[in-house]
Order: structure tokens, then sequence, then C-alpha cells
């Protein structure tokens, strides 16, 4: 699946224009909204999402057909793509669309709750005595927003609920790591073990050390990760930065933060390492590197967690089972950069009581592992990584664990940080992404492209 992202600030611009004239209508009809569910009697509620075309808005699909026979309440599912997801809540907010729930991109949240276009949903959780302490606390926070800049993680109002999550895991080949003639080679050539890279050194140095290599006829490259411009760099660079103890903004002067010593030294790290990399990287997206891993052509990647249902899918991948998973190298620190999608309630929708009703029932216990088997994403619940149906099961027709790398998922969750959490998140990305384009390809040095950044990024805060 081809998972681009692309900013739509004429459409926002446009709908959150007509919201903004209609604010005071809403702001009534928000002020009334549980009693908007009280139909006729007996008239069946029928309620319209909008969720990703990708597995997790699949299963949303399947599952709601389950929903409806348990309490007779009908949800149309449409899956499509992102940025259709934008458009369709855009115009829903705007009072031009009827629906009742969609699927997000976490980014999206401050960006439209802060316009206060979003349902909030604390009282609906107080109402339905929802503990949401069983969630990954990383995962609630994805839906959080407090009306602060940079307030991920520090609680707020809760304006959806998490479906999935996908930190950076480094995946690694385990057949090669553990072949024995590529261990002695390795040990002469840099003096220890080799392993799994815990530190940054260690992953420059395997991948070094596989790059070029021939195995089974296929030649070998050191790593791949997202690198496109339009936001795919951003994804990657973000987990060298964070490693690094950098951050983008300081948040304090809300002045951009790209000049550090600290993001010079992560960016110059991720850039160099692109080398090791193959021919075309720096356009590679969400498909490229899962595709390059699955056809035996990678020896590692810094890559989704989620993602490695296909390098297990013996359809489509000629590496089933080899691949392991690990957190990503420390540089000052292991922070990998945090991707998750959660289910929100546009202010317009007409029955937001069923709408939570149906969201809490598709994140309970029973669903959130029954969505993780059917390949729909990780899961959001603290309690699912221990449930045995999950960590017990194996690929079929092997000895290999399917979810084996929930130990590594479990650790990234612990120190995972999202993309910067403010409304202005998806303009700061695109800004961003044109400077680090050019410092991949060379066409400027890093520090010119991050103090560009930093004057463009500065000129947009302000």
């Amino acid at each position: 699946m081809k998972w681009t992202k692309k900013p739509l600030l004429t459409i926002l611009g446009t709908a959150l224009l007509l919201s903004a004239c209609s604010t005071n209508s809403a702001d009534k009809n928000a002020a009334n909204l549980p009693n908007a569910d009280a139909g006729k009697s007996g008239e069946q509620v029928t309620l319209n999402a909008v969720m990703l075309g990708a597995t997790w808005g699949e299963a949303t699909q399947e599952l709601a057909k389950q929903y409806e026979k348990e309490t007779g309440v009908k949800v149309n599912v449409e899956l499509v793509g992102r940025d259709v997801i934008y458009q369709k809540l855009a115009l829903s907010i705007a009072g031009q669309a009827n629906y009742d729930l969609f699927n997000v991109d976490y980014n999206w949240i401050p960006e439209f709750a802060s316009t206060e276009s979003l349902y909030p949903l604390d009282d609906f959780i107080k109402k339905n005595n929802m503990d949401t302490s069983k969630y990954l606390p990383r995962a609630l926070a994805l839906t959080q927003w407090n009306g602060k800049n940079g307030s991920f993680g520090n609680g707020g109002t809760i304006y959806g609920l998490p479906q999935t999550i996908h930190p950076h895991v480094l995946w690694y080949r385990s057949d090669l790591f553990n072949d024995e003639t590529m261990k002695k080679e390795f040990k002469a050539q840099f003096g220890y073990d080799l392993a799994p890279p815990k530190t940054m050194k260690q992953f420059q140095e395997a991948a070094q050390f596989f790059n070029g290599k021939t195995v089974n006829g296929q030649k070998l490259y050191g790593w791949a990760a997202q690198g496109s411009k339009g936001f795919g760099n951003v994804h990657t660079w973000l987990t060298f930065m964070y490693s690094n103890g950098a951050d983008v903004i300081n948040w304090d002067k809300m002045t951009s933060s790209l000049s550090t010593p600290e993001a010079v030294e992560a960016t110059k790290t991720w850039v160099d390492l692109l080398k090791y990399s193959p021919p075309g990287v720096n356009d590679y997206t969400f498909a490229e590197v899962a595709s390059d891993a699955a056809q035996g052509k990678l020896a590692m990647a810094i890559h989704w967690s989620w993602s490695a249902f296909e390098v297990d899918d013996p359809k489509k991948s000629k590496t089933v089972g080899k691949w392991d998973f690990v957190q990503v190298p420390e540089m000052k620190q292991s922070v990998p950069h945090l991707a998750g999608w959660a289910d929100v309630i546009p202010k317009t929708s007409k029955h937001p009581e069923e709408a939570f009703k149906f969201m809490a029932w598709l994140e309970n216990k029973q669903n959130d592992v029954t969505q993780a088997k059917m390949g729909a994403g990780d899961p959001v619940r603290t309690e699912s990584y221990a449930d045995p149906s999950l960590i017990d099961m194996k690929i079929e027709g092997t000895d290999v664990k399917k979810f084996r790398r929930y130990t590594a998922l479990q650790g990234a969750m612990k120190t995972a940080k999202a993309r910067p959490f403010f409304p202005q998140e998806e303009k700061w990305e695109s800004t961003v992404s044109e400077y680090l384009s050019a410092a991949q390809l060379k066409q400027i040095t890093v520090e010119e492209a991050l103090k560009k950044a930093d004057e463009a990024v500065n000129k947009m805060l302000k």
C-alpha cells in the first residue's frame, strides 16, 4: 500500500471558513448533541464512518457487521485514502457532509480540536464508566489536546480513541545476523561480535558490513527507511533527532530549533547513512521499504512496527520468518518516532453518543485483539500484549511467532515521541521536508538546510 501524506491547505481553508461562518449554530447544536440520538421509537440508527483504506479500516468494515447484529445499529464504513479523509472531515465540519465518525492521523487532532471542530469525549467516557488506563499511555496521548503547543503526553481533553499505533522499530534479518560466516567476517573487520545494533555506531558498522554483499544471488543493501520528500523523510529523520536529544521547536519561545548541535549531528548521521541504502531511497515511501524487505534486498530497516505483516506474507515475501525486531539504535537514547491512527467524532455528527458507543466497542478488550489477529494494526491496550492467542500465534506453516515484534514494540512505546503536537504540524512538516530533501540530495549542506528550515518555520510561526 502506498501511504503518502500531502497537505490540503486549500481544502482546510475553505472548509474551516465555512465552519467559522456557522460557529454559533454549531456550538448551539453541540450543547444538545447527545439528544440527537433520540429518534423516533424503534427507528434504526445508522452511523456514517470514514476510515483509512488500510488493514485496520478493512477490519472495521468487517466488525461493523457484527456490531449491527449485536446492537441493531448499522455502521456504513467508507474506505478511502488519507487525503480524502481530510477532505471529508473538513467538509463535514463545515456542515457540507453528513458523517459521524472519522479515522484520522493523530496530527490532525490538535489542528481540528483547536477550532472546536471535534466532539470532546470526556463526558461520554465518564458516563459509560470507561477505564482509559487500559490504553498504552502514549497511545491515548495521541488523542489528547490541552490547548498548548507541544502538549503531547501532558494530558488534556480526550478527542478520540486510539485504534492502532506503530512506532519505529529496527528490523534486522536474523538469518544473516546468525550466519556463522557473516559473524566471523564481521568480528575480523570490526573487532566485536555481530549482533542486533543497540547503538548508532553499531548500526553504522552493520550497515557498512552488509551493504553490497550478495546472498542467494541477491545484492544486499545495509538498510532502508522512508526518504521521500513530502513527509516520508521527516518521519525517518525524527527518529534520529529524538534519539539524539534534539527537538524541532523551542516550545517556551515558540521558535524553530533545527540548528542546535544535537539537531545538526542527528541530521548528518542520517544523511551519511543513506549511502548504505538502495538507489532511489530518497524517493522511498512506506511501500518501497516494506517491498525491499520482503524481497530480501535489505539487511536492516527502520520502519513502522505494524508493517512487519508484509514480510511474513508468503504470497508477497521471500523472507518469511527471517526478520526480527529490536528498538531503534541509541544515539543519546532510543526514542522512536511514533505514528498512530485514532477515531474521532465531528461536532456536526447527528449521532455522537451512538458513534462513541461504536468506537468504544471497536476498541474493547476483545476487539483490540481481534483486530490484531486480522492484521489490522498493533494493539492500543496494554493487556492485549499479554494475550496468549496473540503472543503464541505462529506464521502458518512455520514455528516462527507471528507477533514476535511485540517485545520491541512494548519497549518502543515507553519512550516513543509524536511529531510536533500543535495545530500547524501539517504545514510545518511540508516546509521542513523540502530542506531535508535538499540535504539528502547534496544540493546544500546539512547546516545550510537546517538554517534555511529554521528561517522558513519561524516565518510560518509568525
